[in-house]
């Protein structure tokens, strides 16, 4: 079981959302302060080549089991912070 929440991927790869050619986006430099913040979170600015098409894409694709690995690290969070309450209401009460 991969116990990663996010997959980097290759958005050069992907197809344009304007003219959806394939291969044809690239890394544009950020404009301003704004699009600098964006980029630090992962919403990086890409160009078409093609048709000139310009935004921002976010550069991790979700897994598929991202629901069950949400579901069972909830899961032993709730766990620990039990042991943790029993183990102190046991020696400090």
């Amino acid at each position: 079981m991969n116990t990663k929440l996010f997959f980097r991927r290759n958005i050069q790869l992907n197809r344009c959302p304007y003219c959806n050619e394939i291969a044809t986006l690239r890394r544009s430099r950020s404009r301003n302060i704004f699009e600098k913040i964006l980029k630090k979170l992962k919403y990086a600015p890409y160009v078409c080549r093609n048709c000139g098409w310009r935004g921002k894409i976010f550069s991790y694709k979700i897994a598929r089991n991202f629901l069950q690995l949400v579901i069972l690290y909830a899961f032993i969070i709730i766990f620990a912070v039990y042991i943790v309450k029993k183990f102190l209401s046991k020696y400090f009460d």
